[in-house]
């Protein structure tokens, strides 16, 4: 008996032993670069993954390392600059030293949450699924103490209505982001900077005119898809929020888009029953339909008078104004007719 042990023995350590040269001699160790260390990756998943981009040898060396070292559990998710022919112990000091490198996300005008929420997962920042619960449901699905929080801190959401969700308030900038940020975490840096851009006089502006917030949000993300130039953007502003005002129809086909799959209207899309259809329901739409950049922003807030009642825009860009609706349609004959 004793003897089979020691054979079955020896055979365990020829196979450790064989195990662990070709983990050894699986990658070349040595290389530099960036190395991202994902919420919710265990020990061996690290060492896997710095094994298959080069930075380590071995992986079964680099966790024996860890483990017996006491860090294994101690090293924190992040975005690491992996110096040349780093040994296993100072990449496990960086690791839980964690001296993070933030990562530069530009979140462009006109994205909507969704659009976003892809954005920041391709990144390895947050799953999609997640993020998306957490800015849409308004503190539903268990997110009403986070919800409860950013009220009380942003008085720029004191208007917003209940179920609203926060589409139009992630302000679009460049952000570099901790890559161990949470979701809450992220929104909370972009609402902290639409904070600051929406600064004091503009909403005493917004208030001069009897508006909202939220009002001037939706009124923006309107602009940023339907017009490119800032000139442009002030006189539709005019125009949208004159016939608002007048109980008409602001009949735009970039509410539509918001909730229909196709990309171009058709006739019978534009009869569809919903609340953001704004050819047949007056006035604005129910909530933002993309987060606006500062120039829509602005030019929400400062509209530009004029005699026009009706715009379009050509293939080209350019758009076409026009102050009785014979015009306009005279107007979409030759803009807009194959």
């Amino acid at each position: 008996m004793a003897r089979y042990f020691k054979i079955l023995l020896a055979i365990f350590i020829i196979a450790v032993f064989s195990a662990i040269s070709l983990d050894i001699f699986s990658a070349n160790a040595g290389a530099e670069g960036i190395f991202t260390i994902k919420r919710g990756d265990n020990i061996f998943q690290i060492a896997g993954n710095l094994q298959s981009r080069g930075y380590i040898g071995s992986r079964l060396i680099f966790i024996w390392d860890a483990v017996v070292s006491g860090n294994s559990r101690k090293i924190k998710a992040g975005r690491y600059q992996i110096k040349k022919n780093s040994t296993d112990q100072e990449l496990i000091e960086e690791f839980v030293k964690f001296q993070s490198l933030p990562m530069n996300i530009l979140i462009a005008p006109g994205k909507t949450v969704n659009a976003i929420a892809q954005i920041l997962q391709q990144n390895n920042l947050v799953k999609k699924d997640e993020f998306l619960s957490l800015v849409l449901n308004d503190g539903k699905d268990g997110q009403s103490d986070f919800y409860s929080s950013i009220l009380q801190k942003y008085s720029f959401l004191s208007d917003k209505p209940e179920g609203a969700g926060l589409e139009g308030y992630l302000f679009p900038d460049n952000y570099l982001i901790d890559p161990a940020a949470t979701s809450q975490d992220i929104v909370k840096q972009i609402l902290d900077n639409f904070d600051k851009k929406l600064t004091g006089d503009l909403r005493e502006e917004i208030k001069k005119q009897k508006r909202t917030v939220f009002g001037i949000v939706t009124m923006a993300s309107i602009l940023e898809k339907e017009v490119k130039t800032y000139g442009d953007k002030q006189v539709v502003s005019g125009i949208l929020w004159k016939r608002a005002d007048n109980n008409l129809p602001l009949e735009v086909d970039s509410t539509l888009l918001y909730f229909l799959a196709s990309p171009h209207p058709s006739a019978i899309d534009k009869t569809v029953d919903s609340p953001y259809n704004t050819y047949n329901h007056i006035g604005l739409p129910k909530g933002p339909i993309c987060n606006p950049g500062m120039d829509s922003i602005m030019a929400a807030i400062y509209p530009e008078s004029s005699d026009y009642w009706f715009y379009l825009s050509a293939p080209d860009g350019e758009t076409v104004f026009a102050k009785t609706l014979g015009q306009h349609l005279i107007n979409k004959a030759k803009y807009l007719t194959n």
